[in-house]
């Protein structure tokens, strides 16, 4: 007997990813992090950071300032992941010309002291809809 539901793909150390909701699964494992941003080809900042906040809207900007990002899933097109042979992951989140690759690190002079860090926000915290909710389905009565 065939099965004839399509099953999601399996990735393991290497892969491309466009759902939303696999971006932010992915991004959830990074805390302190070494960032390289590049605009058609050309470095334009690198140096290291925590991530404090992962967004889903289309308003939102994705910032980096004062070593915290506050990332906007929807301002990349897809994140490509990989691992090299030492174990190390590069998640690269691409858009139109633009680049940030994002290597994992466990720094904890990044951002000093005891931070709370936001993975994902359910909608019902805040009155806004620009933090996480994966709750996409429901209608709206």
């Amino acid at each position: 007997m065939e099965d004839s539901h399509p099953r999601p793909p399996l990735l393991i150390r290497d892969g491309t990813l466009t759902n939303p909701r696999d971006i932010i699964r992915a991004l959830e494992t990074v805390e302190s992090f070494a960032y390289r941003y590049m605009v058609d080809g050309d470095e334009i900042a690198t140096g290291k950071a925590t991530l404090v906040r992962i967004m889903l809207d289309e308003f939102s900007a994705t910032t980096l300032v004062n070593g915290c990002l506050f990332l906007n899933v929807t301002s990349f097109n897809y994140m490509n992941f990989s691992t090299d042979d030492s174990g190390q992951t590069r998640l690269t989140l691409l858009n139109d010309g633009s680049t940030l690759e994002i290597s994992p690190i466990d720094d904890p002079e990044v951002r000093p002291g005891q931070r709370q860090i936001i993975r994902m926000m359910e909608e019902s915290v805040f009155a806004d809809s620009t933090f996480v909710s994966l709750d996409d389905d429901e209608d709206d009565e």
